[in-house]
């Protein structure tokens, strides 16, 4: 799959289009998808499947079969976002500390659990999870992004991301 996501890319365009959209236009699709508790209940949700026809029309078969699925994930995960416009990575985000505090948003423990995430499920369920916790002001699209392409390279990404100094 070659089709790019970042903030510039037209999938990265196409992502914050639907999500205007869904802000404007489809809060019920948005409420849909913020109470999909697995990823055939986000699978199930037409909203997912307007989003990944737009990106396949970019991109024709790149949303196919499990990516799809990976998709889904991001949708669901992105209708908690309080804001479309969040600019932060999710690992910035999980170890971000309040002012005062000498914790991170998320635990080392906790992220740790969510890099061994053992299938789908488990991710989805691990970030549903984070997301309250860090405020869910994270950028869709590098959220999207890192969940469709989830695997050993974004978990390095995340974990140089997380231990950054100074923290």
């Amino acid at each position: 799959m070659s089709l790019t996501l970042t903030p510039d890319s037209p999938g990265g365009l196409s992502i914050r289009r639907w999500l205007a959209y869904m802000d404007e236009h489809d809060k019920g699709g948005r409420a849909q998808l913020r109470r999909a508790s697995s990823v055939l209940d986000a699978v199930m949700c037409p909203a997912v499947h307007r989003l990944r026809q737009q990106l396949n029309e970019l991109e024709p078969g790149a949303f196919d079969e499990w990516k799809g699925d990976r998709l889904a994930m991001a949708c669901a995960l992105m209708s908690h976002l309080k804001q479309s416009t969040g600019r932060l990575a999710m690992p910035l985000a999980m170890s971000e500390r309040t002012p005062g505090s000498d914790r991170n948003a998320v635990s080392e423990l906790r992220f740790r659990r969510l890099l061994d995430a053992h299938n789908d499920e488990a991710l989805f369920t691990g970030l549903r999870r984070v997301l309250p916790l860090i405020d869910g002001l994270v950028c869709p699209i590098q959220l999207t992004r890192d969940v469709v392409f989830w695997g050993d390279k974004v978990k390095r990404d995340w974990a140089y991301g997380y231990y950054r100094w100074p923290n």
